[in-house]
């Protein structure tokens, strides 16, 4: 896989903003970020979950489209429909990773209570909340 894509779509520390345009069947563009993108080991390939920026016949607001992400001879990235033989998988993947991930932030934030013995362990210390 071309490096710079595996950066951009699949490191999960990378902060930056991918945007895609897709062509419909129609021919029509619509740009759509990634909001998620995963490796499924079992078949052997990468998926990526987009989200339209703007509001398209085809979809819902808020609903994610699930495509098979490849690259061509010259490593630029290849999106496809999800083989309909895979979608139930592909999508109860998505589900478990966006689980996941909701459930590491959640533990990421501190609690309210967080520190507010702190006068009682270092005297003359407070904290003021916002």
């Amino acid at each position: 896989m071309n490096q710079k894509n595996h950066t951009l779509f699949f490191d999960d520390d990378n902060e930056e903003t991918a945007i895609v345009t897709l062509t419909d069947e129609e021919g029509n563009d619509v740009d759509a970020e990634i909001v998620a993108a995963i490796e499924i080991e079992e078949l052997g390939k990468e998926f990526v979950a987009v989200l339209p920026l703007e509001a398209a016949e085809d979809f819902e607001e808020g609903e994610a489209l699930l495509l098979e992400y490849a690259e061509d001879a010259n490593g630029e990235p290849v999106f496809s429909s999800v083989d309909e033989d895979e979608f139930e998988v592909v999508s109860e993947a998505f589900n478990q990773f966006l689980q996941e991930m909701e459930e590491e932030d959640e533990s990421d934030e501190e609690p309210a209570e967080f520190l507010d013995d702190i006068g009682e362990i270092l005297p003359g210390i407070s904290i003021k909340k916002d």
